[in-house]
């Protein structure tokens, strides 16, 4: 059985040209994504007019992939950590109960009768 195409086709506008894409993301997903290329886009031709279309391209998916490297990056450190919490949190249950016993026996070393010695 073949599949049903359910790609979502829409005209975006970057840098003044028109391009129709076709993806499986919603028409508004498609929009903010190329709002976010153009975007970037103006923001190098502003700092180097000169440039072509290739270069200016070639620049912004540099940059956007910069973003994407470090943003990874982040989020790999936000996993470790999160990792890092819940394995002490697994072992809290466990932390108590030593700390607990540890406590009780402080009390029974520290209780009326019991013998201290004083070196």
């Amino acid at each position: 059985m073949d599949k049903v195409d359910t790609k979502t086709r829409t005209t975006v506008k970057i840098r003044g040209r028109e391009y129709v894409m076709k993806a499986s993301e919603s028409e508004e997903y498609i929009h903010k994504v190329a709002i976010y290329v153009d975007r970037k886009m103006e923001d190098i031709e502003k700092i180097n007019p000169n440039l072509s279309t290739t270069m200016l391209a070639i620049l912004t998916a540099l940059n956007v992939a910069d973003e994407l490297l470090k943003e990874r990056e982040r989020i790999s450190k936000l996993e470790k950590e999160v990792q890092r919490l819940k394995d002490a949190l697994s072992r809290s249950p466990q932390l108590y109960d030593i700390n607990q016993k540890y406590k009780k026996t402080e009390r029974q070393d520290q209780a009326p009768g019991s013998e201290q010695r004083n070196a």
